[in-house]
């Protein structure tokens, strides 16, 4: 059989779990830190990640009954995304992990537990705190296959480091965020 559109793709031509690049612009809060801190003197942080799932996503109806019967409407809106648990490899310099870190001690100083960002505010208003980061999945070729954008993003969570010196395994740990909005964009080859 000919293949008369070129957008069909093999069976085999499949993507990879384990190529995924997380792009994360230092929050305003975060940036604000860097004079004091030389670690934090980053615009972006960028990590390898090889576990995360993209949420699901929705856009649940709403049932109009009329007489004896029913029918469906879109309710043109989503609900809440869940949080994105995001896993990652630590870097020899724990620089990643240490920037995650400050990112947290922003949200709620591990000394004096209040909110220790530049503006000193911390109510509905006071945005400083969040940032917008990428997850790119790479292909075969560590082209960009895909992106997926999230939007008004803040760490949530931050998970332990397990220690061994019976292990050789590499360190490995795991960010959380809640985050506003998702997009996914195709980019432009």
């Amino acid at each position: 059989m000919e293949c008369i559109n070129p957008e069909i793709q093999s069976p085999l031509n499949l993507s990879s779990k384990d190529k995924f690049i997380l792009v994360l612009t230092l929050p305003q809060a975060l940036r604000e830190l860097k004079s004091q801190d030389p670690l934090l003197d980053v615009e972006y942080l960028q990590m390898t990640v090889y576990g995360s799932v993209v949420p699901d996503t929705s856009v649940p109806p709403i049932e109009v009954r009329y007489g004896g019967q029913s029918t469906n409407f879109s309710s043109y809106s989503r609900p809440n995304y869940a949080p994105l648990t995001v896993n990652f490899m630590i870097d020899n310099e724990f620089k990643n992990y240490y920037i995650l870190w400050k990112w947290l001690a922003i949200l709620n100083d591990p000394r004096e537990s209040l909110y220790k960002g530049p503006n000193k505010r911390a109510d509905q208003y006071n945005t400083e705190y969040q940032t917008n980061f990428v997850i790119q999945a790479m292909n075969e070729y560590n082209g960009i296959s895909m992106e997926f954008h999230y939007y008004n993003a803040f760490i949530t969570g931050l998970k332990g480091i397990s220690y061994s010196y019976k292990d050789s395994e590499l360190a490995e740990t795991s960010a959380e965020f809640t985050f506003g909005q998702l997009d996914i964009v195709k980019p432009i080859k």
